[in-house]
């Protein structure tokens, strides 16, 4: 995601992002039609109901005219009896529009026409005098069935007129003036198309707004991510005030990400230059000894007495490459091939290694295991054996790497017998319930107060080991803190000046 190194990465470069399209263009893409057809679907509506109450309420009109005829017609003996009908209302008889005319015209089962209302006579001679359809179709949607007569369109409906059989007899045809309801849905469409318009254009502003408020915070954050080098790890990405949680979360996200890589990269340095002054030192020596071997001839004893210093200078140079290496094995985080480990055994074969050291420099080296309930198993590295059979054979037993937890101990016990002088090493083995403890004790320099947070850093040395002459490279105790806790243990230390150093390992069994 970053580029650590001191230039600017390249901006015109060609890349897969590059064709994909941008937030707002999607957004549009996707929220656009959704829009129109959303705001479409109600216009539609609006309109499809105008039209079908337009359309209802003509046909209504007819059809209550026709169904008044045919409660007063009579039939007496095969002969229409109209008289009770209201042939005289002003809109039977008057043609003009403000009365609202309907013009009633009767029909025999032949189609001959027996009565009609007088208002017909004032309309143009064109006006059918003749039995337009003996039976109306039925439609879901309502519709207007029309004629022309003159300038003027009619539309009408025909009912049948029943005898007192059941058989029909003749037809009632009313019709009426076509309402100017066609201009009126033009119109309403004209004012549905442009309201759709208006808010189609204004939400389409509104998601370009939206889009701009989200994509606008995200391309600081972009910017930040593509310009930040190591050289200004230190720039974070503004917050406003008014940004989403979502984009805020991001931005706050990515600061702590840069947080960690900071810290990282500054741990890196500091353990790169460590490391080069720590490596630089014993070559440099090495080199001086061996120009100073070879300025003259030398005996066969002189060479020999410069080849063992050599020897011993290329261990420490060899130790302290090993160190690092397996820091960076447990810095990868790579899964650990665990296996069931006795720590009491592990323990006594590490302490061992140590005795003829120990015993050299007149220190007291012990080793010893108990549980919990105060029962004493192992007394000395060299009883070990001799006392197995005292004690539960898994109370000590962990699920763990061995090598690692073997270079754990050893640079514990290396490290205490390093920094005590006189007096003793002690390393006990501890069980419980649920964990095992490893302590080393010592009667050493011990580490001052102000130096205690700093003692598992790597490459830290103490201000005092050179007063009694320990040499290292100050990796042991960092070795031990990331085994300690790539086993899920932990690493404490408790120490005075003067008074020794404990170091306790805790992993759970």
């Amino acid at each position: 995601m970053f580029d650590l190194t001191d230039s600017e990465p390249p901006r015109n470069e060609a890349s897969p992002t590059s064709e994909r399209p941008p937030f707002r263009r999607r957004l549009f893409t996707m929220v656009g039609p959704a829009l129109a057809a959303a705001l479409a679907v109600p216009a539609l509506m609006a309109w499809a109901g105008a039209y079908w109450s337009f359309h209802h309420t003509a046909m209504s009109t007819v059809e209550t005219e026709a169904e008044e005829m045919l409660a007063e017609v009579r039939i007496v003996d095969g002969s229409f009896d109209l008289s009770a009908y209201a042939w005289q209302e002003a809109h039977h008889r008057l043609a003009i529009d403000r009365v609202d005319p309907i013009f009633v015209q009767v029909f025999d089962d032949g189609g001959q026409l027996l009565r009609e209302s007088s208002n017909i006579n004032a309309l143009d001679p064109s006006f059918p005098d003749r039995l337009l359809a003996r039976q109306m179709p039925e439609r879901v949607v309502p519709s207007l069935k029309t004629f022309e007569a003159g300038d003027r369109g009619y539309y009408y409906t025909v009912r049948p007129i029943p005898d007192h059989t059941g058989q029909v007899a003749g037809f009632v045809q009313v019709s009426r003036a076509v309402p100017d309801h066609r201009s009126m849905l033009w119109q309403l469409g004209i004012g549905l198309i442009a309201l759709w318009i208006a808010l189609t254009v204004g939400l389409l502003v509104l998601v370009d707004w939206a889009a701009r408020r989200v994509s606008e915070p995200l391309r600081s954050v972009t910017d930040v991510a593509r310009t930040i080098t190591s050289a200004d790890l230190d720039t974070r990405v503004h917050v406003p005030d008014d940004a989403d949680r979502e984009t805020a979360m991001l931005a706050e996200t990515l600061n702590a990400l840069l947080d960690r890589v900071e810290s990282h990269v500054d741990a890196l340095r500091t353990f790169t230059s460590n490391a080069a002054h720590e490596l630089q030192t014993p070559l440099t020596v090495l080199r001086g000894h061996v120009e100073i071997a070879l300025r003259r001839d030398r005996s066969a004893a002189e060479y020999r007495s410069t080849l063992e210093l050599l020897d011993d200078r290329l261990g420490s140079f060899v130790q302290t490459l090993r160190a690092l290496l397996t820091l960076t094995r447990l810095d990868r985080g790579a899964s650990l091939e665990t296996e069931e480990v006795d720590m009491v055994d592990l323990v006594a074969e590490e302490v061992q290694s140590f005795q003829e050291r120990a015993d050299q420099r007149g220190i007291q080296l012990t080793v010893e295991a108990h549980r919990q309930n105060g029962a004493h198993d192992v007394s000395g590295p060299n009883s070990r054996g001799a006392k197995r059979t005292q004690r539960d054979g898994r109370a000590f037993h962990v699920q763990a790497q061995p090598d690692l937890l073997r270079d754990a101990v050893r640079n514990l016990v290396d490290n205490a017998l390093k920094y005590t002088q006189e007096g003793s090493v002690h390393v006990v083995v501890e069980a419980e319930e649920d964990r095992v403890h490893v302590l080393c004790r010592d009667t050493g320099i011990g580490i001052d107060a102000e130096e205690m947070p700093e003692v598992s850093n790597r490459f830290h040395r103490g201000a005092r080991a050179g007063d009694v002459g320990g040499e290292g490279s100050g990796l042991g105790l960092s070795i031990v803190t990331r085994i300690v806790e790539r086993h899920g243990g932990r690493l404490q230390v408790h120490s005075e000046r003067g008074q020794g150093t404990e170091f306790r390992i805790t992993l759970p069994r």
